[in-house]
């Protein structure tokens, strides 16, 4: 068996023996190999838990697979439940590959069992793989320093995104949230002081959005934020919300209080736009801001001096 299968099922404290008769067993090893071979074809966890659930299904009647995995926060679910179960722990040396459960209409019986176990041996490797194919990809797409989606991440979910927009007619918004004096604060208090600032600020502008929007790391003290479904009125109040999270932040370092501020811009999907040019109609927005910001704040130093 390849792996270690882990028994949850109450009555069922360790895995079935892999045979039972030389028939058996051939016709097991057989169908344990067609398995793996169609496992092989792919590094998507749900492509191969549909491939399991239908190997799985042809061998013996079966509703519903689920597969979790509570510290990756992930939750797959074939089929629909019964009222009888069977649940398995995943692992290969050690390591844990989540949980699956079989659920149907009437009780599993003991060869059943075994028939299942047969085929998670083929299975666990390849759930392996997939799991940790997708936490490179994940990696790959975050921003190490903040912990928010990085610009890779953002290239791929504007393309998604406004191919959404157009085929289901909904607007599609984009801002641009530049950092202000941001150099300033490297160069005169040091790129600790710059660091805690950009992760501060990252973090206030995820809590303030709603979870179907996404927060970017664009470059620098840049961050883009996609916003699918939102009308240009609710752009305004969203800049104003932003703006106020950021000024609330208590940035410190060492006896030091760091006052931060940001510059934002913003702009709607248009029919004649690329991505490009929608990123642009925000960014030089966000450049007009801050050039009013800006004058103003001069004006009153100017008014004080």
């Amino acid at each position: 068996m390849e792996g270690r299968l882990e028994s949850l099922f109450d009555k069922r404290k360790h895995p079935a023996p892999l045979s039972s008769g030389s028939e058996h067993q051939e016709e097991s090893l057989l169908v344990s190999h067609q398995l793996l071979f169609e496992l092989q074809s792919s590094l998507d966890l749900e492509v191969l838990l549909d491939i399991f659930f239908r190997h799985l299904r042809q061998q013996l009647p079966c509703q519903q697979l689920v597969y979790e995995h509570g510290s990756l926060g992930l939750s797959l679910m074939l089929g629909e439940g019964g009222a009888h179960s069977a649940e398995y722990a995943l692992k290969v040396a050690g390591e844990q590959l989540g949980h699956i459960r079989f659920r149907r209409r009437r009780p599993f019986g003991e060869e059943e069992l075994e028939r299942i176990e047969r085929l998670l041996g083929a299975l666990v490797l390849p759930v392996r793989n997939a799991l940790r194919y997708q936490q490179a990809l994940q990696a790959a797409y975050v921003d190490p320093l903040t912990g928010i989606k990085n610009r890779r991440s953002y290239q791929d979910n504007l393309v998604r995104e406004m191919s959404r927009a157009r085929r289901e007619n909904q607007p599609l918004g984009l801002m641009v949230v530049d950092i202000d004096h941001f150099k300033r604060i490297n160069d005169e208090i040091g790129h600790l002081a710059g660091d805690q600032v950009l992760t501060s600020v990252a973090q206030a502008l995820k809590q303030s959005v709603r979870s179907s929007d996404m927060v970017f790391r664009y470059a620098g003290d840049e961050f883009v934020l996609l916003l699918p479904n939102i009308q240009r009125h609710c752009l305004r109040i969203l800049k104003a919300r932003l703006e106020e999270a950021v000024a609330r932040l208590e940035c410190r370092h060492g006896d030091k209080e760091i006052p931060v501020s940001v510059s934002i811009g913003a702009a709607i999907l248009e029919a004649d736009m690329d991505g490009q040019a929608l990123f642009e109609a925000a960014d030089l927005d966000m450049l007009r801001n801050k050039e009013i910001r800006h004058a103003g704040s001069d004006d009153r130093q100017r008014s004080t001096g």
